[in-house]
Order: structure tokens, then C-alpha cells, then sequence
């Protein structure tokens, strides 16, 4: 057993040596491949045009440097340096055409291999100090990108945070929401990421949509900020005068986020803001506030919010009413498929009850 082990263990020793004496020369060939294929080059160039002169052999000597150019640009990916070679054989050709001829004596031949030795010398420098550059200009760039994509996430999630609490000031006198406004947020994600499942909102909903809905999502309720103490906490039922206070919510939000939409360039998740806070109770039958909007004519996602904000309405504790359980939530939204909201984003509720029911886990005290 002894031996058998020593045997295993000089047979081991002896793949390793072997597999660093082959190491060796595969490294030694990588790090010189340049110099030893322009050496090759110019012996195999030279034993050609000495061994069989005639016109084919010198002309595939001559125009070495354009094989060297299909090098560099495979290779190396220094265009720069492939022109220079092509650029310099054409004008040899050009100033030159009786070289077209066999050469005549050896000393003709060492001449060449001189010349175009220094030449794919010189040209292999300068195409090796222009990758160096382009290297390093690459490697500033990818340190650039990285830093804009950090900066770009900083400033994305200070951007989040700044919505989410000028969004929570409209939440502040009305302490039984709790985290209403992550849930609705989470919430509207969700049902945002089954719909683009399958047409004909796959195309619609983005992955930008997405992110804008989910950031915009927390403003639907901002216009709580104009209806009164007395009104907001109420845990009797609203009077006539008081529910139509409360509805004035939608066009105080909107018309807000509507101002400051038009002092920005171009569409943002403001734009979204603004649809969810004016439409987000207006119902699929077109019998909702403040615009009576009905079927498609409601924004896509004051329709999804629609859904998120009474689903997590039913479950969470109210001043009005303790939280009702998910079951009973789903009966009653499924109930009200069709006429209070868009069958297809009830029907994406049911399909992911599941997750629902963990955001609502995790985002309840």
C-alpha cells in the first residue's frame, strides 16, 4: 500500500513538472506572440523569395505588411495601425513598380529583409504604443461609467426618499395608515410585473413604467393635505358635505403635482404622479370621482393603485373599523371586478395572492 502511494505520489509530482515546463513556453508565447510572429514573418518571407524567385513568391514578400495590417486589426483592434501599413505599401508600389521583379542576387534579398524587417518593427511599435493608449482611455471610461451608474443610484434613491416623505406629510395626522404608503408602493409593483406577463400590456409597462409607477404611486393621496382634522380622523360615518371634502383630495393632489409637472422639461414620474392622484377613485363603470372616467379612458395606473390602495385599505386598521382579513379583501375586490375596477388587474391580484399576502406581512407593525 506504501508503494502503491509513493507511486501515485512521483507520478503526481511528475504531471505537475510537466505541466509547469508546458506553462512556461504557452506564457512565454503569449506575452511575445508579436515579436515572434513578425520575426516568422520575415524569415518565412525571405527563405520564400531565396528558395523559389519569381514574381509570385516577391509579390507575397512584398505585400507582408498588408497581412501584418489583417493582424493588427483582428487582433489588436488598432485600425490606426493597419491603415499605416496598407497606406505605406500601396505608395511603395506606387513610387516603385519596378520592384514587381525577381530579385537578383542574395544580397537583393538580405537588403529586403532588412528593410521591411525594421519597417514591421517600427510598425509593430507604433500600433503597440496606440493600444496602450486605447487601453488606457477604455479602463477611464469603465471607471467614468462606474462612477455616473453609483452616482446615478444615489441619486435615484435620494430622489425616492425625498417623494416618499413629502408624500408621508399627507399621511402624518393619520396615524392608523401606518406604512400605507410603502404597502400601496409595493403593492402596485407587483400587479405592475403580472400584467407585462402577457399582452397587451407586456409592451406597454417597461421596466422604466415600472419604476415610475412605483415611485409615483406614493404621491395618490397628497391632496389629504387640504382636508381638515375633523374630517380626515372622523371614526363616525361621513356626512354629504364631508365625503365631498374628502373627494376634493384628488384635485387638490393632482392639480399640485400637475404645477410642478409643468415646470420640468419633459415627461417624469410626476406625469404618473399626476394621473394617479387626480383618477385614482374613479371606477371602471364610470360612476367614480372626480371626472367620471370609465373602462380604458382611466389611466393605466390610477387603475392599478385603484386596486392596491383598497386591497390594503381592507386589511389594515382604519379610525372607522379594525383590518379585515385577506380572504375577505379578495372577495370583496373580486366582487367588484368589472364595475369598480379593471377585470384584468383584479384578475393579476388573484394571481399573486401570495406575495401580496408577504408584503402585507412584512410592512405591518
Amino acid at each position: 500500500m506504501k508503494c502503491l502511494v509513493v507511486v501515485l505520489g512521483a507520478q503526481r509530482s511528475m504531471n505537475e513538472k510537466a505541466r509547469c515546463c508546458l506553462i512556461k513556453p504557452v506564457e512565454f508565447l503569449r506575452g511575445n506572440f508579436e515579436k515572434i510572429f513578425i520575426l516568422i514573418s520575415v524569415i518565412a518571407a525571405a527563405l520564400i523569395t531565396y528558395v523559389a524567385p519569381n514574381n509570385i513568391s516577391f509579390l507575397n514578400f512584398f505585400f507582408l505588411p498588408v497581412i501584418l495590417a489583417g493582424y493588427y486589426v483582428g487582433v489588436r483592434l488598432s485600425v490606426p495601425g493597419a491603415v499605416f501599413c496598407v497606406c505605406v505599401v500601396v505608395l511603395y508600389a506606387a513610387v516603385s513598380p519596378a520592384q514587381f521583379q525577381p530579385p537578383q542576387d542574395t544580397a537583393q534579398v538580405i537588403l529586403f529583409v532588412v528593410i521591411w524587417g525594421c519597417f514591421l518593427v517600427l510598425a509593430g511599435a507604433l500600433v503597440g504604443n496606440q493600444q496602450g493608449k486605447i487601453q488606457r482611455d477604455q479602463a477611464r471610461l469603465v471607471k467614468m461609467n462606474a462612477e455616473m451608474r453609483d452616482a446615478n443610484e444615489m441619486l435615484k434613491k435620494a430622489r425616492s426618499e425625498t417623494v416618499l416623505g413629502m408624500a408621508t406629510l399627507s399621511e402624518y395626522r393619520d396615524r392608523a395608515t401606518g406604512l400605507h404608503l410603502q404597502r400601496v408602493s409595493q403593492l402596485s409593483r407587483i400587479l405592475a410585473d403580472e400584467l407585462r406577463r402577457s399582452p397587451p400590456l407586456d409592451s406597454y409597462i417597461t421596466d422604466d413604467y415600472v419604476e415610475d409607477l412605483v415611485l409615483s404611486s406614493v404621491l395618490h393621496d397628497i391632496g389629504k393635505v387640504g382636508v381638515p382634522d375633523s374630517i380626515l380622523l372622523k371614526p363616525e360615518r361621513l356626512t354629504e358635505e364631508e365625503f365631498e371634502a374628502v373627494k376634493a383630495h384628488t384635485l387638490v393632489g393632482g392639480n399640485a403635482l400637475d404645477a410642478v409637472e409643468k415646470r420640468l422639461d419633459g415627461r417624469s414620474f410626476f406625469t404618473l404622479g399626476k394621473q394617479i392622484a387626480y383618477y385614482h377613485h374613479e371606477r371602471w363603470d364610470g360612476k367614480g370621482y372626480p371626472s367620471g372616467l370609465s373602462s380604458d379612458a382611466i389611466p393605466l395606473s390610477a387603475r392599478i393603485v385603484a386596486v392596491a390602495d383598497t386591497y390594503d385599505a381592507i386589511t389594515t386598521d382604519r379610525v372607522y373599523r379594525k383590518a379585515l382579513p385577506h380572504d375577505e379583501a379578495m372577495r370583496r375586490i373580486l366582487k367588484a371586478s368589472g364595475t369598480q375596477f379593471d377585470p384584468r388587474i383584479v384578475d393579476a391580484l388573484a394571481a399573486c395572492q401570495s406575495s401580496i399576502q408577504q408584503v402585507i406581512a412584512e410592512q405591518t407593525p
